[in-house]
């Protein structure tokens, strides 16, 4: 049985809360523990604030006032309409761990001590990240196979921030395309050796929010996917070539909007 430790970014987390129904469904695994980051937490929000800028408080608004009604009606790929296919009825991850009596830790910070003691009690095989920001090596040296975490962007060319967009904005979609990979993390950004990749297919229709979207329907997959693999001992990670890619961060607005007039150039070039 490999034992599995859930780290997530917040209470509510519709990605989190999609991984976590996959794994308690899941033989040879056994959901043991979840470590929650709380949202309310000045020294973060000043973090933050210094890496995104004003575009932090629009973060606030689609994850903590709107919740899954950000992703509208369910209509369109995204996590609702997966949720709503596996009839997801549980609203947080604090729900889910008193249901099926899984140890809960919220904490200001995952890598602080009190997230640390939990890890190394509870003894993972593997923990499972979701999202909360950085991890310091206190936390990466815990897990005997490591933790597992899931990249919206096709590495290792794309490495950190916004990589849909600079992906897009470079030219570089029918070469590399969009896509999500899977990897263990270290103490680089998005330089963990490599589980799995998988590009996303473009759409008429698409523009770059519904391309984030649906890549955030194919990390749950490719993170379940993984998990199976790494249990059943099919899958292994492939350490990266580091030289072969760089770390991007966050794009400037004006940047995006070109990116977006770039995709829509390339589905017309296509389709004619």
């Amino acid at each position: 049985m490999m034992r599995v430790t859930l780290l997530a970014p917040i209470h509510n987390s519709l990605y989190a809360r999609l991984v976590v129904g996959k794994l308690l469904k899941m033989e040879g695994v056994s959901l043991d523990g979840i470590v929650v980051r709380s949202h309310w937490n000045w020294r973060r929000f000043k973090s933050e604030f210094t890496r995104d800028g004003v575009r932090l408080l629009g973060k606030i608004r689609q994850k903590y006032i709107l919740g899954d009604e950000r992703f509208g009606n369910g209509q369109n790929e995204n996590l609702l309409s997966f949720a709503q296919n596996m009839n997801l009825q549980v609203r947080s991850l604090k729900e889910i761990a008193k249901q099926n009596k899984i140890p809960y830790l919220k904490v200001a910070d995952l890598n602080q001590e009190r997230s640390a003691a939990f890890l190394q009690e509870n003894a993972p095989d593997l923990i499972v990240f979701t999202g909360g920001g950085l991890i310091r090596q206190n936390l990466l040296s815990i897990p005997k196979i490591g933790i597992l975490n899931c990249h919206t962007g096709i590495l290792p060319p794309y490495r950190g921030m916004d990589v849909v967009e600079w992906t897009d904005a470079e030219g570089k979609i029918k070469e590399i395309g969009f896509g999500a990979t899977l990897h263990l993390m270290d103490r680089g950004v998005d330089t963990g050796p490599i589980i799995l990749k998988r590009n996303l297919e473009i759409r008429s229709d698409d523009d770059l929010k519904s391309i984030r979207e649906r890549l955030e329907v194919l990390m749950v997959a490719l993170m379940i996917e993984g998990i199976h693999g790494l249990c059943d001992g099919s899958l292994h990670p492939v350490p990266q070539d580091l030289d072969a890619g760089r770390q991007y961060y966050v794009m400037h607005p004006r940047l995006k909007a070109f990116a977006e007039r770039t995709l829509s150039s390339y589905k017309k070039n296509r389709a004619e």
